[in-house]
């Protein structure tokens, strides 16, 4: 397929915190796309955005699809996978936030879709592959040996929309369930969860902060730390212990500051912060593939197996550890 010269019309659904950040982006930083429509729930917040990059709003999302020449999927999360599935009946290449859905039927039916359709345009938004410390991480892999354990960390300031523990496995942690399986290059065999005393800020009935073990086919044990409401500020770690020594990636580029008899570094709020260079090299990498007719990053295929290890998890919580089913992949993702 030929490579395409004019900008890309990108329509962005959900103008939240991620779908402005995208927007913004795609309009200020992005070479080869333009933001041409908006569309969100609430008519007066797209507007306001619309207005600021001076892009269309939308009516609809059926509209917004219609009148785009791809698509970024920022909406909540139960819409995700709807909101695909008309993306592929108009053959519009999207860029999905993650999750690709919360459930594993919603996402294997766009899995399904996608390959009823025989071609790939769905990119899901696991923005961590293209984040530098993540890229020379796994790039260090080979100098350790036989990567044996990985310990991560995931805080967050706060719960932005509540806390439910379900979420801090289908929103949060699935960040992890797929970085922890690009490094690897390995899929899960088990996973189980284990909470102790809950934070004073956790709500009744929910679970935080809670440690997820993983088991992969190839016996290597991940181990995620997820806490959700850490009140410092927003944090993520990943070492990995090899056979022959061990790599470690911290909080990417912050400073680290050394006075008066003490050492600390500043820690930023929001994941917006921390990732906000691997955000903006996941939209040109997308921009750039679909320019080519071409996707880029995380396939459909990579979120359902996110979400089936995400919803292991959910289960792992009240019955205890859970094996994870792999399903055959189909020849579109090999």
């Amino acid at each position: 397929m030929n490579a395409r010269v004019d900008p890309l019309r990108i329509g962005v659904i959900g103008t939240g915190n991620i779908g402005t950040a995208h927007a913004r982006s795609l309009a200020r930083e992005i070479s080869g796309a333009e933001v041409a429509w908006v569309y969100d729930a609430d008519p007066a917040r797209s507007t306001q955005l619309a207005d600021e990059l001076g892009a269309n709003v939308a009516p609809n999302v059926e509209q917004l699809i219609a009148s785009s020449d791809a698509v970024v999927i920022a909406s909540p999360d139960d819409r995700h996978a709807e909101q695909a599935l008309l993306c592929l009946d108009a053959q519009r290449p999207v860029l999905c936030e993650k999750p690709l859905a919360p459930t594993v039927a919603d996402a294997q039916a766009v899995v399904d879709a996608e390959v009823d359709l025989g071609l790939r345009l769905i990119s899901v938004g696991f923005m961590r592959r293209f984040d530098p410390g993540y890229a020379a991480l796994k790039e260090s892999l080979p100098g350790i040996g036989h990567a044996l354990i990985v310990h991560n960390v995931h805080r967050n300031e706060a719960a932005p929309y509540g806390l439910a523990t379900s979420m801090t496995m289908t929103n949060m942690a699935i960040h992890e369930f797929d970085i922890n399986r690009w490094l690897l290059d390995d899929d899960y065999a088990t996973v189980q969860v284990v909470a102790g005393r809950p934070g004073p800020r956790t709500p009744e009935g929910q679970l935080d902060p809670v440690l997820v073990l993983l088991i992969t086919r190839g016996g290597v044990i991940v181990e995620i730390e997820a806490f959700i409401n850490a009140a410092y500020g927003y944090e993520v770690r990943c070492e990995v212990v090899g056979s022959d020594g061990t790599v470690e990636m911290g909080d990417g580029a912050f400073l680290t500051r050394r006075s008066g008899r003490a050492i600390g570094h500043d820690v930023p709020a929001l994941w917006l912060g921390r990732f906000a260079d691997a955000y903006r090299r996941q939209l040109q990498a997308w921009v750039d593939a679909t320019q080519r007719g071409r996707t880029s990053g995380a396939t459909a295929w990579d979120g359902l197996l996110a979400t089936i290890t995400a919803n292991a998890a959910v289960t792992a919580v009240t019955a205890g550890p859970q094996a994870i089913e792999t399903p055959e992949v189909p020849a579109l993702y090999r």
